[in-house]
This record gives structure tokens, C-alpha cells and sequence, in this order.
């Protein structure tokens, strides 16, 4: 695949290896869900040992494929030898025969959160078929389990800190914490305390923006509803979403473009020292960085969190080149819940500021 048409990227994904043929059919399986969950069309197995093709033998496909740049992954859970020693030691030896082809060696798996939470979901199938059933299949009484909204609260926040602090993400500003905490929260997912990113400044930008009354656009109705409308009136503000307005539609259809990039275009005046909030649509972020790079509009603060497998990801990566405000995640999960969090926590930030 063609890197802006340019530079063909291939990666390489490592397993350990196995003298059982079908012990290594996983590591395929993993290739082709990379293919189709990022658009590279060139992924490849490679083995450390007691399979083939081992890492040379994928190098060499690759290169003579055309690689300029190869991507090394090792599905290793932690560092041992081979992650340490082995590996980078191979790549060193390639780098010599190909000085021509970039080598970039991706971290191992590790002790990731996202591991912790499928090991768990296999040890819960597996209680799910013990032969010791009884009491914990019985009707739960009244008396075991939470049923008080705000100990639940306390008790998740409680569980929320605790794997900030096992996950390592350091040290959040204080003012940034309530919005990733509430993040966390809403997905139930602890991947986004090491995966948001927000802008310094970014969370003041939005306090003071919703403290002068200004607007905030969103780019589907679903985020209109969820933001708390009486807060922000209580700010002198609005929200704002255009894409069911007739116009909007009339002028999509003409244009041939998306309701959202077209609802987007039509709210330059609000957008305009205000706050954006994409929950849904990749192409409104799109249009919104086209927008900012052209000088046409310069919003307060953008919160970019739209959800799928068609340009999310992407969206938020252009977002990330902007000199401007900005609260977003990496990768294609993301979503209009998510947009709405954000949006209320920094109402609340507001209320108390």
C-alpha cells in the first residue's frame, strides 16, 4: 500500500511459533484483521522459531515487493529475550543489507489493560461452564449488590482511579482529570485514560467559551440532546445542530457532499469563537480542519470523537496538525456519548470554575 502515494509501508506481525501447524494459524488470522481493520494491504506472518516464514524470510518477501518502509510487531506479551535481544538484533542485520528500507520496531504487547480484560472474559466463560453452579446461579437477593446510585458512583470512580494507577499514564493536570475519569466512566473502557489526548489549555478554552455565552455546534443531533441544555442557557449559550435543517439537506443534495460537511459549512458564524463537538461524523471533522487551515473559521476549543471504520481514525490524526484547541482519542473508537461527556464535564468544570 502507497503511504501518500508514495512510500509502500509493510508490516511484519511476530509470533513464537509452533511444530503444530495449526498452533500457528491464529497469528494469520490476526494478519488478515489487521488488513481489514486499517487498510494495509500489506501484512505479513513471520515466525521466531519452529515455523516459517521466520522474520529474514518475511523481510525478504517484502523488500522484494517493493517495501521502502517495514513495521516490525512482536505478539509477545513481555519483554524477555527475543523482544530484547533477538529481535532488534535480526533487524539490525536487515538494516545493513537493505539501507535503503526504514526499520521501525513496534512495542510488544505488554501489560496492557486490554489483555487484563480478555483474559477476563475467557476466566468468566470458563466459571460460566463449572459443574458447581448452585448458589451462584440462584436469584440474587436484594441485599448483594449495589442498589444505592450514589455509593455505585463512589464505588466506580474508586475502581477508575485504581486502574489509572496500574495502568502508568502519569500525571494528569487536575483540571483535565473529571473529563477522563468520565470518559472511562461512560465506556466502561480504561483505554482512553492512555489514549485522549487533550491539548494544553484546551479544557480552559472550553470553560471560558461556555462562561462567555458562546455557542457549541455538534454534528448530530444525537450530541445536541445529550448536552446539558439548562447549564449552558445558564451561560448565556446555545446548541446548535444543523444537519436536519431542509436547507442543509437541499443544499447536500446539490453539492453531492455529506449533510454533515455541509452542516458544518453553514455554521461558520457560530462555530467562530465557539466550541465543536463531532461525536459521529468523520467527514465534519474533515471539513472542520479544512476549514481551520484555510483561516475561514477559528473555533475555541474542538472536541473530535467520531466513531467507525471509514475515516475516523483519520480525521482525528489531522486534527492533531492543527494550532488550535483540541480534545480527541486516537484510532477509530470513539462516538457520540463520548462527545456528550466531555461536553458536560467541562459545563460542570464551568459551574464550579
Amino acid at each position: 500500500m502507497m503511504d501518500n502515494g508514495k512510500i509502500k509501508t509493510s508490516i511484519i506481525v511476530l509470533s513464537h511459533g509452533s511444530k503444530v501447524a495449526s498452533g500457528n494459524d491464529g497469528l494469520f488470522k490476526i494478519v488478515e484483521m489487521l488488513k481489514i481493520l486499517n487498510k494495509w494491504e500489506s501484512v505479513e506472518a513471520g515466525f521466531l522459531q519452529l515455523a516459517e516464514p521466520n522474520l529474514k524470510q518475511a523481510i525478504e518477501k517484502v523488500v522484494k515487493e517493493g517495501a521502502k518502509r517495514i513495521v516490525v510487531i512482536p505478539l509477545l506479551l513481555f519483554s524477555g529475550s527475543h523482544v530484547v535481544k533477538d529481535i532488534p538484533f535480526e533487524i539490525d542485520k536487515q538494516r545493513k543489507i537493505y539501507p535503503e528500507v526504514e526499520f521501525l520496531f513496534a512495542k510488544n504487547l505488554g501489560a496492557d489493560e486490554r489483555i487484563a480484560q480478555i483474559a477476563s472474559d475467557r476466566i468468566n466463560d470458563a466459571l460460566r461452564d463449572s459443574s458447581f453452579q448452585g448458589s451462584d446461579s440462584a436469584l440474587m437477593s436484594e441485599n448483594s449488590y449495589m442498589d444505592n446510585p450514589e455509593e455505585i458512583a463512589n464505588e466506580s470512580f474508586r475502581t477508575i482511579d485504581k486502574l489509572l494507577e496500574v495502568i502508568g499514564i502519569g500525571v494528569i493536570p487536575s483540571i483535565n482529570l473529571p473529563i477522563i475519569k468520565r470518559i472511562i466512566h461512560t465506556t466502561g473502557d480504561p483505554e482512553y485514560g492512555k489514549n485522549f489526548i487533550i491539548t494544553e489549555g484546551a479544557v480552559k478554552a472550553g470553560i471560558d467559551a461556555i462562561k462567555s455565552g458562546k455557542t457549541i455546534v455538534t454534528d448530530v443531533n444525537m450530541v445536541k440532546t445529550g448536552i446539558n441544555k439548562r447549564l449552558v442557557a445558564s451561560f448565556g449559550g446555545d446548541i446548535i445542530c444543523k444537519i436536519a435543517d431542509e436547507d442543509v439537506a437541499l443544499a447536500a443534495a446539490k453539492s453531492g457532499l455529506t449533510r454533515a460537511i455541509t452542516a458544518i459549512e453553514s455554521s461558520i458564524d457560530e462555530i467562530n469563537g465557539g466550541i465543536v463537538a463531532v461525536g459521529n461524523a468523520p467527514s465534519a471533522l474533515f471539513h472542520l480542519v479544512n476549514l481551520v487551515l484555510a483561516g475561514k473559521v477559528k473555533p475555541a476549543l474542538i472536541i473530535g470523537v467520531p466513531v467507525g471504520f471509514v475515516g475516523a481514525a483519520e480525521s482525528k490524526d489531522a486534527l492533531r496538525g492543527l494550532d488550535v484547541p483540541y480534545i480527541t482519542n486516537v484510532g477509530r473508537k470513539g462516538g457520540s456519548p463520548i462527545a456528550v461527556t466531555i461536553v458536560n464535564a467541562i459545563l460542570n468544570s464551568a459551574k464550579d470554575f
